[in-house]
């Protein structure tokens, strides 16, 4: 059974015919970690900067997936999806153009943690913009 997240404010599922999948284990890491580049190739920054931002920055609908990764450490998930709101993406924004899936029930809570981490990010981001 495949549990797809889209995270629309809506609460409905979505089909993304035009989306670029991305698989981080396959294309990126199956053991990602580090926050930031200093950290390694397989940082939160790495994925965010070299494959999700530049998608995204061109309106490109997104879907990551997150099959056959060995753990999502909460540096690396934090930055690749928090920073991405700190680089000028609002969550609403991402609600439209991601979506975050898995088939494997031991990486679910990581689909919820994603959108935690950008949820977090965006009320920092407006309280910093508020004073």
């Amino acid at each position: 059974m495949l549990h797809s997240v889209a995270h629309l404010s809506s609460g409905k599922s979505f089909s993304m015919p035009d989306a670029v999948h991305i698989s981080i284990a396959r294309q990126f890491s199956e053991t990602p970690f580090g926050r930031y580049l200093e950290d390694g190739k397989e940082s939160g920054q790495a994925f965010r900067e070299k494959i999700l931002l530049p998608l995204l920055n061109e309106g490109r609908s997104v879907v990551i997936s997150l099959d056959g990764v060995a753990g999502l450490p909460s540096s690396f998930w934090e930055e690749a999806l928090g920073g991405s709101v700190r680089a000028g993406i609002a969550a609403d924004r991402l609600r439209e153009l991601l979506v975050i899936e898995t088939t494997e029930a031991d990486l679910e809570t990581y689909v919820r943690l994603g959108w935690r981490y950008i949820d977090q990010a965006e009320v920092k981001r407006q309280t910093n913009q508020s004073h």
